[in-house]
């Protein structure tokens, strides 16, 4: 039984590259019997005679698939879209292998294919980051991140303090240039700049990464994901809270940001070759060797 009936294509906006894919990735979609919904990320230069054309919101609860043309910030963008309809994403890299868009673009039409007709696919969950923000008794403010949660210094550059509690338990006050809370997805990508671990994408943890800390006493910790973060700004320093780095909310003194797991994961689909491990080696030049 064919899985995979209404299939979306969403891409990078402004690249050169994308257009070409699009129009062959569609074709081929077409030939399969399937109906393609293409994002208006790729509709600007592209006739879209056959095709539905648009926004996400305007058909998000028709689709079967995603297929995401980019790097892994699109396929962030599109996840936290996606992620509470259920709908699973298929990543194409147009440039070097990504964490999550692990297709090569040269190997975009037989992979996908594979994976549609033969079902030859690797199926996976990832686990997202929710935060609220409360001032006073009022919520102001509530994202979902897939890969982080980051609190940082504004345009003042001074740096922030901040008080931390773990499922109501004081952990600490810190006053540094920010921190990062991270899935085990995001681990590979700001935490692991700071000097934060990696974590294998089904550990069922979060990190917590101090950006440039005061003390150098404060290091990364890692923590379930089952519990609840609280942290309390304590300075009026035009602090900002971040979302996969594409969502910005200031923040202001007493401030409290509520940080735990989201209500739902992320689905992603892999071919039947893939393989974290070799990903790590690849993005992180481990195969290199020493002389």
């Amino acid at each position: 039984m064919f899985k995979f009936t209404n299939v979306a294509i969403i891409g990078r906006r402004n690249s050169a590259h994308l257009i070409d894919q699009v129009v062959q990735l569609a074709a081929s979609l077409e030939d399969l019997g399937c109906r393609v919904y293409l994002d208006s990320s790729v509709t600007s230069e592209l006739e879209c005679v056959g095709y539905r054309c648009g926004l996400i919101s305007e058909w998000v609860d028709e689709l079967d698939l995603a297929i995401i043309i980019g790097g892994d910030g699109t396929m962030l963008a599109a996840g936290r879209i996606l992620v509470d309809h259920g709908i699973p994403l298929v990543g194409v890299n147009q440039g070097r292998l990504g964490f999550m868009t692990d297709i090569a673009s040269e190997d975009m039409i037989s992979t996908i294919r594979a994976m549609l007709v033969q079902q030859e696919y690797y199926a996976e969950e990832r686990t997202l980051l929710a935060a609220e923000v409360w001032r006073g008794p009022q919520k102001v403010q509530q994202t979902i991140a897939l890969n982080d949660i980051v609190i940082s210094r504004g345009t003042l550059g001074s740096m922030i303090e901040f008080e931390m509690s773990i499922d109501q338990q004081f952990v600490h006050k810190q006053k540094s240039d920010g921190v990062i809370f991270s899935t085990p997805t995001g681990s590979t990508a700001y935490a692991l700049a700071a000097g934060g671990p990696i974590l294998h994408p089904h550990s069922q943890v979060f990190s917590i990464v101090p950006i440039c800390p005061q003390s150098m006493s404060n290091r990364p910790i890692v923590i379930s994901d089952a519990v609840q973060i609280e942290l309390c700004i304590t300075t009026d320093n035009n602090s900002i809270l971040h979302s996969d780095g594409q969502e910005y909310f200031k923040l202001e003194v007493d401030d409290r940001v509520i940080i735990s797991k989201a209500r739902r994961p992320l689905r992603l689909l892999h071919p039947l070759n893939y393989s974290y491990y070799h990903t790590l080696r690849t993005k992180l030049d481990w195969s290199k060797r020493v002389s």
